[in-house]
This record gives structure tokens, sequence and C-alpha cells, in this order.
């Protein structure tokens, strides 16, 4: 994976990182936040709480990209001095280095 793979979006948030937390943590408040479709799995590959967090974001069904069924999805949490967050998302595609032996080139991404 190169660093051009990934989308990365940073913006300062008027609330607590903990409060922020919560919104990426607890199952509704997620839900009205990201809107996932129902062909989306997410589960939880690393957690620090307040202030990282990383999903494993798969696509099924007709909508899914081929190539981009599997994805990270991470959250990077900072407090700020005026007591709000500075917010990282970095989603970035799943690869996997290529063996020595095989005849493809660079990097291979996962497949589902």
């Amino acid at each position: 994976m190169t660093d051009t793979d990934a989308v990365v979006f940073e913006c300062a948030l008027d609330a607590p990182p903990e409060k922020v937390w919560r919104a990426l943590t607890i199952p509704e408040y997620l839900e009205r936040w990201l809107k996932p479709d129902k062909d989306l799995d997410l589960s939880v590959v690393t957690a620090e709480e307040n202030k990282s967090l990383t999903y494993r974001w798969r696509e099924a069904g007709q909508g899914a990209i081929v190539g981009m069924e599997d994805s990270l999805l991470t959250f990077e949490l900072s407090p700020t001095t005026d007591g709000g967050t500075w917010f990282k998302l970095t989603h970035a595609p799943v690869a996997l280095p290529v063996a020595a032996n095989s005849n493809v080139a660079g990097v291979t991404m996962m497949a589902a």
C-alpha cells in the first residue's frame, strides 16, 4: 500500500475526545453518524480509548468495488487546547505484501 491509496480527512471538532469516542463506539451513535449500508460490515481491529480506533470495513453485495472489499477505517483523536478534538480519519485499502516468488509487482489487495 502506498500513501496515495489512503483517503485522509482531518479537522477540528468542537467536542472533547471522550464525546467523539462515544460517537464512534456506541452502535446507535455510529449508525447515525456513518450511516453504514446494510451490506457493510464494520469490526473493531484495534482500539485505544479516547485516542485511536480502527475498524475493518468490508463491503459486500452489488455495490461493492472490486478489489476494495476490505479496508481499514482509522480514527485518531487528539485533545486541543480549547477543549475540542483534532480528528483524523484515514480510510485505506488492506494490502498484503507480494511474495518474492510472485509474478505480481508491488502489493496485492486482500480478496474477500
